[in-house]
């Protein structure tokens, strides 16, 4: 795989703590692919991430696109897919949390995986045999693991992971993805995209990750919205079972 033929989607929010030290491990491992980081914060924040960005040495291969309001993950995620697909040399497209918890370094599992077995979505999974969660608090592992099993009798995809945000894509699930109507626009949307591509007949599989919590910054991500998701997944399948009565 070329790695021009690369690019990591960057949903931000106020991360402006983290993501110069994430952008510099993505350039040093994969120097020649794209990073596209849609930018929701706050307008001081958006000033302290511009400044960082001046002093990038690949400024190149950053695009930067700060909104005027928080639209939520799954849109950020969307956004970023469609400026990706501009550019007809991406063929595979990773999201990738801004706030340092997913190792870049670990993006070569999820090459090898979707490269040598015509995957169409990798999910990176904090609950496999050989993932590591570092300094998460139980109460959020726990409440995690609840919604991901709930998830997975709702779904019916046999994941361990629903709600993880390092992916893999191929070009053609994104486009997929970009064609249809999705019905979430937040958090929800790791499930929905999964669920819709399976659904679909797209082919989808995880690998094993290290999930560490962040140093710097606040997570936006707490119970609420995982029981959004899981509230958010029951209506999703709702409406379709009432869409084909």
């Amino acid at each position: 795989m070329k790695l021009s033929s690369l690019a990591f989607i960057i949903p931000s929010y106020n991360e402006s703590q983290n993501i110069f030290l994430l952008l510099n491990k993505i350039s040093s491992l994969y120097p020649d692919s794209q990073i596209i980081i849609i930018d929701d914060s706050i307008p001081n924040e958006k000033r302290k991430i511009k400044k960082l960005l001046t002093r990038f040495p690949k400024k190149k291969n950053i695009t930067y696109l700060p909104r005027e309001k928080k639209m939520g993950r799954g849109n950020a995620v969307l956004t970023g897919f469609k400026l990706a697909l501009k550019n007809k040399n991406i063929k595979y497209m990773f999201e990738i949390d801004a706030d340092l918890s997913h190792d870049p370094e670990e993006a070569k599992r999820f090459i090898s995986k979707i490269k040598n077995n015509n995957y169409d979505l990798i999910i990176g999974s904090r609950y496999l045999k050989e993932s590591k969660i570092i300094k998460w608090v139980r109460w959020r592992i726990i409440m995690s693991k609840i919604i991901n099993k709930f998830l997975n009798i709702l779904l019916d995809l046999n994941l361990s992971d629903y709600t993880n945000g390092y992916r893999l894509y191929n070009r053609k699930a994104v486009e997929f993805l970009c064609s249809i109507d999705l019905q979430s626009d937040g958090f929800i949307l790791l499930s929905e995209t999964a669920y819709k591509l399976n659904k679909n007949g797209f082919k989808i599989s995880e690998v094993p990750t290290t999930f560490v919590e962040r140093k710097f910054g606040k997570s936006t991500v707490g119970n609420r919205e995982l029981v959004s998701s899981l509230v958010g997944i029951l209506l999703i399948r709702f409406r379709e079972m009432k869409k084909n009565k």
